[in-house]
């Protein structure tokens, strides 16, 4: 059986925009990263992932985006927003 990837985004509900955080995560991983990223960043997201993403950078991610779009069940779609490193 494949193991369900997760990628992690922050949403910003009144903005309805969402940022990438990580991606290629396996569930013990996002979980991880959610208790770590949740004090910084606010209304974070677990979304899964229909394949792993061959893309480094989430930020860079085309497959981050469908995902977000398909997966997350926001409507009316939110927009991406790239992340400032």
């Amino acid at each position: 059986m494949r193991e369900q990837l997760k990628l992690i985004a922050e949403y910003d509900a009144a903005q309805n925009e969402y940022t990438l955080h990580r991606h290629n995560l396996t569930p013990e991983e996002a979980n991880e990263a959610v208790q770590k990223l949740s004090a910084q960043f606010p209304g974070l997201l677990v979304v899964g992932q229909r394949r792993k993403h061959a893309t480094h950078d989430p930020n860079q991610c085309r497959a981050c985006r469908r995902d977000v779009q398909k997966q997350a069940h926001i409507d009316p779609a939110p927009k991406f927003k790239r992340r400032q490193v």
